[in-house]
């Protein structure tokens, strides 16, 4: 459509940098007559000037802040943040999956373990690509390169990190616009073919071997005994995914984010009975959430008692008042902040020193055994996965509970012996915890499921089936 015949208005050249900018209109349109015959190129184009906009004096200063940042520097810091959204911060390349890939593409079949493949691609490049990753799957079932048999479920997951990890560091998909329906019909021949290892199976803590275990091996007066101690009752009686308390693989700490010092606040009731609130961080939250769930855990558990073990480490292991928001709550001598893989390491040995099979035992065995107390201690399921933060809307439910209620599950959890876990009928209410809620025994609220919600906390562990490459 020619320009002209547009209600006869007339038109401005702009300098759009400048308008982006926040520049403003000097004034508004004016109309032009038309011209008989007339097409855009002999219209008549009304200047229209624009002023710059003031800047206020932190706009500018930010302004050269950017401007001073090299290409390089803009790149890494590009890098530094893409990678942050996997949990390794590598961008997934320290996933147990990439790094098979990379050994198996590179090491085993001397090619380049990426593509540049594109819907315009050849499809014969596609179906070679393809392939590549069809031998790496049936590698992984037939070969053992962990030492025991991967399952096919396990596969399917490494195929997935490196088809992530792979477009996230490429910008293209590993096998161009090829679906992945041969991929997924290659792991239902896997499972046909190739007979499937067992889950393999994690056990829980037992509150009397956690309290024995320290007891017997945790009870010197030295910082890292104190912090070990503490960092194992709390993420027992709190019911605490290990990430909760301590660094993932590859995390750097985040006073925002991970427990320090000053997260820790200790009170007494009206009765006075001691306590701890301690703002965390779910594990499960989206990233970005701070740290504004408090956990309530109450002094008293025959067994273990997380607020004597909070003491004792503020004993033992003092900071200075000003380092308190810097410091992490629970840390070692030699590497300072406590990591999931050095949790996982302390749990396995406690428990083979008290003679049992530490390859039954991880990290998550803490928050199995806090939920199996709780339910051989008379807790309702659905007042377990508030206090454990299991399901979706747990974070509301635990802030609506009253403080009594909260207080005396960690205190029910931290005394109470368990042998065996008790199965039942799966029970899903999504009522708030109360004091009454504790107090009563029987009837469907107290129905233990103990199948479904150990399954639950099984389902969350971060720790692999497989040994890591």
């Amino acid at each position: 459509m020619c320009l002209c015949k547009l209600s006869g208005w007339g038109y401005a050249i702009v300098d759009w940098s400048r308008l982006l900018l926040g520049g403003r209109w000097s004034q508004r349109w004016r109309p032009v007559p038309e011209r008989s015959g007339s097409c855009c190129r002999q219209a008549v184009l009304t200047p229209i000037r624009l002023i710059a906009p003031p800047l206020a004096g932190r706009e500018a200063a930010a302004l050269k802040l950017a401007a001073r940042f090299s290409k390089g520097e803009r790149e890494a810091l590009r890098k530094r943040y893409l990678d942050a959204a996997v949990v390794d911060r590598s961008g997934g390349l320290r996933t147990t999956g990439v790094r098979w890939w990379l050994k198996y593409v590179t090491l085993g079949r001397g090619k380049a373990p990426f593509t540049r493949l594109t819907a315009t691609s050849s499809f014969q490049d596609k179906l070679e690509a393809e392939e590549l990753l069809m031998d790496f799957a049936l590698w992984l079932a037939l070969c053992k390169p962990s030492g025991r048999q991967i399952s096919a479920r396990t596969i399917k997951k490494y195929i997935s990190q490196v088809r992530a990890w792979h477009l996230r560091q490429y910008r293209t998909h590993l096998c161009g616009d090829l679906d992945y329906s041969a991929i997924n019909d290659l792991m239902k021949g896997v499972c046909r073919l190739i007979q499937q290892p067992a889950k393999r199976v994690r056990y829980g803590v037992r509150t009397q071997h956690l309290s024995a275990a320290i007891a017997r091996h945790l009870s010197g007066a030295t910082p890292d005994d104190a912090n070990w101690a503490a960092a194992l009752s709390v993420g027992f009686c709190g019911l605490m995914r290990a990430a909760e308390f301590s660094l993932q693989p590859g995390e750097k700490f985040n006073p925002l984010m991970h427990l320090t010092r000053a997260d820790v606040s200790f009170r007494r009731t009206a009765a006075g009975l001691k306590y701890v609130i301690i703002m965390m961080r779910p594990a499960k939250l989206k990233p970005g959430r701070g740290k504004d769930v408090p956990l309530l855990l109450a002094g008293g558990g025959t067994l273990l008692d997380p607020v004597a073990a909070l003491e004792r480490l503020w004993t033992l292991d003092p900071v200075p008042e000003d380092q308190l928001a810097s410091t992490p709550l629970f840390r070692t001598a030699k590497s300072g902040e406590m990591r999931v893989s050095q949790v996982r390491g302390m749990v396995k040995l406690l428990m083979s020193m008290l003679g049992l099979d530490p390859a039954k035992f991880g990290a998550h065995s803490l928050r199995i055994g806090g939920a199996t107390a709780g339910l051989a201690g008379k807790l309702s399921e659905h007042t377990l996965r508030a206090a454990g933060r299991w399901q979706g809307d747990a974070m509301s439910l635990y802030t609506r509970a009253s403080k009594e209620a909260m207080m005396s599950i960690a205190t029910i959890v931290g005394s109470t012996a368990f042998e065996d876990i008790e199965r039942g009928e799966f029970v899903d209410e999504e009522l708030m915890v109360t004091s009454k809620d504790l107090q009563a025994r029987g009837g469907i609220y107290d129905t233990f499921v103990g199948d479904d919600l150990v399954a639950d906390a099984i389902a969350g562990d971060d720790e692999s089936e497989e040994d890591e490459a």
